[in-house]
């Protein structure tokens, strides 16, 4: 079984007394499901996880807001300050593999591009079009990084991290295409389009020799802002509703 997300994200969002919480196709309900499908072969299952996947699934933000791939950021020097958010960039000799975080996000699009990832849909979950096979080469190494295309990489402060998953989304952008994918406060915004503008190509995160990554306050009050509005505009369900109840008689209890 191949999975959108790594499986080993799913272990950040549950806890012993409650499963955890599903919004989306207009809905809010508790469940264990995965977002999984009879996809990939081992084989390629072994790229995506040697590529990046590994890597990153240890260093990600958990409950208890301990971020250890926050922690490496910031022992290096900041470029630019602005408020909450400021801007690094990663040494060549840095701890931090660029690599594998390029990797990891890509891989992550790249399947929502190849499958529905819904039920019985057969249409996939965002539309690359002529952007998807270049990716697929470039995640097993065929070729380099695709043309027109470029990716940026934040990260959440460990106090404001969403401990949440979501899929690649599509937003609307003049001249090109923009897709968002959040993974436990980690941040990818994927372009691609032949129309991208010169500044936004610069400063790819894999392209750009630097590896520029944010840590950004900003990002993460528009991801609440995203959240919000789904949750208040979906139905919840009856045995969410009943787990809400459960968890808050039981905090109340606790501070009692």
């Amino acid at each position: 079984m191949s999975h959108l997300m790594p499986s080993a994200l799913y272990d950040y969002l549950r806890r012993p007394d409650f499963k955890p919480v599903r919004v989306g196709n207009g809905v809010v309900t508790t469940t264990d499901r995965q977002d999984q499908a009879y996809l990939l072969c081992l084989g390629c299952e072994d790229v995506l996880n040697k590529g990046g996947e590994s890597w990153v699934n240890s260093k990600l933000c958990t409950m208890e807001r301990t971020f250890p791939l926050y922690d490496l950021l910031i022992k290096l020097p900041a470029v630019l300050l602005d408020g909450d958010d400021a801007l690094y960039w990663l040494p060549d000799n840095s701890v931090i593999d660029f690599e594998k975080i390029a990797h990891f996000g890509m891989g992550i699009f790249w399947k929502a591009a190849i499958h529905s990832w819904r039920g019985n849909r057969t249409d996939p979950l965002i539309d690359l079009g002529p952007y998807a096979d270049p990716i697929r080469r470039w995640l097993l190494r065929e070729a380099g990084f695709p043309n027109d295309t470029q990716l940026w990489v934040s990260i959440s402060r460990p106090e404001h991290a969403q401990i949440v998953l979501n899929p690649p989304t599509r937003t609307s952008r003049e001249g090109w295409t923009t897709y968002l994918c959040h993974a436990l406060g980690l941040i990818y915004q994927l372009n691609v389009g032949a129309g991208m503008d010169q500044a936004t190509r610069e400063t790819c995160f894999y392209r750009n020799s630097n590896h520029p990554i944010m840590v950004s306050t900003t990002l993460t009050k528009d991801w609440e802002r995203h959240l919000v509005r789904s949750y208040s505009e979906s139905r919840k369900t009856r045995t969410f509703l009943e787990a809400r109840e459960k968890r808050l008689a039981k905090e109340s209890m606790g501070k009692g």
